[in-house]
């Protein structure tokens, strides 16, 4: 499809409207009015704004973002211009890998375990497995091949814990809810969005390597900031451990 661009366009838009369409049909209906939590307690945007786990969870999620979109859409033409390696089998390794790594987060999300060591771990994984790929690039080939696959498996096994995470925390409502993820994908775009006006400014200024640098320190932004999340699921893990 990539062939004519116009295909390409007109094939995800139609995929867009079947959705858009399915969930008219199927989408059940809430209201977020007069919405309060169990204490009694409301909720509005003047709130979310001060709440601090909001700016951490969109912050690190902006951090993610930047690895998962420049890796994906600017690293093709990176790695064909700076290194030996093939920027189209990079893509196809990543988004791959990236499908099990959902599958894999999904049976582990519904596991009931504990979700900051998953999300630590992966996150670690996704981080350092990516930063093996470029120091690699020029040398192991296949090497970074196996690391860039290891880091697309590692960044979707923890999406769909990550995402869940506002879902599971205590007192949570749909007014709350609403609010928080409107401020918080705002959040995560721009903050993604200026990470990646900053990445290209360096390295069109200064170069590859420097580059580099920044873009894998942004990146290590979601590792420190996923300690400081509230694990949401304690009772659970207890359960575990005792079972086992």
């Amino acid at each position: 499809m990539v062939t004519d661009w116009r295909l390409t366009l007109t094939c995800f838009a139609s995929i867009t409207l079947i959705l858009f369409l399915a969930w008219v049909w199927k989408a059940e209906d809430f209201t977020t009015a007069d919405d309060a939590g169990p204490d009694g307690e409301s909720y509005g945007y003047r709130d979310a704004l001060k709440d601090s786990f909001l700016w951490r969870y969109g912050i690190a999620f902006a951090s993610f973002l930047t690895l998962y979109v420049l890796s994906l859409v600017s690293f093709k033409k990176i790695f064909d211009e700076y290194t030996i390696l093939n920027g189209s089998i990079t893509n196809l390794l990543i988004s791959g890998f990236a499908i099990l790594g959902t599958f894999a987060g999904i049976y582990f999300g519904n596991k009931g375990l504990p979700r900051k060591p998953i999300l630590f771990l992966a996150g670690l994984g996704m981080v350092s497995s990516f930063t093996f790929t470029l120091i690699f690039a020029n040398s192991l080939p296949i090497l970074s091949y196996i690391f860039v696959s290891i880091s697309g498996f590692c960044m979707f096994l923890q999406y769909p814990i990550f995402l869940n995470l506002p879902h599971e925390l205590k007192g949570m409502t749909p007014k709350k809810l609403t609010i928080m993820f409107g401020l918080f994908w705002a959040i995560a775009y721009a903050g993604q969005t200026i990470a990646t006006i900053v990445w290209s400014f360096i390295l069109g200024s200064a170069g590859y390597v420097p580059s580099l640098v920044f873009f894998i320190a942004v990146s290590c932004i979601y590792i420190f900031l996923i300690p400081t999340f509230p694990e949401t699921r304690k009772a659970q893990a207890v359960n575990v451990q005792r079972a086992s």
